[in-house]
């Protein structure tokens, strides 16, 4: 039996893109990315299992028909999905890779799509960026490397002081930098050529908020904390 954790239902960010935030056992969000295609197909990033009524929701916004594994720790729900759609294409940067479901193919699909995909330069865990086109511009999509989480209080929000973004907010937490990322200087020239970017105009992340503003100074601080 599948656990479903609370979630909320989708936030429009753009008129062909929503988020699902949900929660884990701890008190940390996570986010599904919800991105429709010009023909009512759906590309889905970073699945939440939800209760039927949730599900019913989702459908409202178009046909699920693309799951991508976005992240090697990030595919608990992608059973979930693939039982509930069992012709979900299933996409991966390394479809050799272990995983919790089959992969159909490779991100290089995407790119008939009018998609921009390719995997986290510098990092382990083959982390999955998206750029999503939306009007005036793209949407980029990362799972793990960078995070919007505000600080909870309590016991949590001193572990989030330590091992979070330094100075809190939008940024590479402690801990992932220690965990995941492998070669800085191309972690940094990554962050720092996006912010140089004019397109780009807001930053969804695996866990916590979009970042809808002041999109180049953000990402310009994130990457000196790589």
């Amino acid at each position: 039996m599948q656990k479903i954790y609370p979630y909320r239902p989708p936030q429009a960010l753009a008129d062909n893109l929503w988020q699902v935030q949900g929660s884990l056992p701890f008190p940390v969000p996570r986010n599904m990315t919800v991105y429709r295609l010009p023909d009512g197909r759906l590309v889905l990033y970073s699945v939440v299992a939800m209760h039927e009524e949730g599900m019913r929701a989702l459908e409202a916004l178009g046909t699920p028909a693309i799951m991508i594994m976005p992240h090697d720790r990030h595919q608990m729900d992608a059973p979930f999905y693939k039982e509930r759609y069992p012709a979900l294409r299933v996409l991966a940067p390394d479809p050799s890779s272990a995983r919790t479901v089959a992969v159909d193919g490779d991100l290089q699909e995407l790119a008939a799509l009018d998609i921009g995909a390719y995997s986290l330069p510098g990092t382990s865990y083959h982390e999955v960026v998206l750029e999503l086109p939306i009007a005036g511009g793209i949407a980029l999509c990362a799972t793990e490397l960078l995070g919007n989480v505000p600080s909870p209080g309590g016991v949590f929000g001193l572990a989030m002081k330590l091992f979070g973004p330094p100075g809190g907010g939008f940024g590479v937490a402690r801990a992932v930098r220690f965990r995941e990322v492998v070669d800085r200087q191309k972690v940094r020239a990554w962050l720092t050529g996006l912010a140089e970017r004019a397109d780009v105009r807001m930053v969804l992340v695996g866990h916590g908020d979009a970042l809808t503003s002041n999109v180049a100074s953000e990402l310009r601080r994130a990457s000196a904390q790589v």
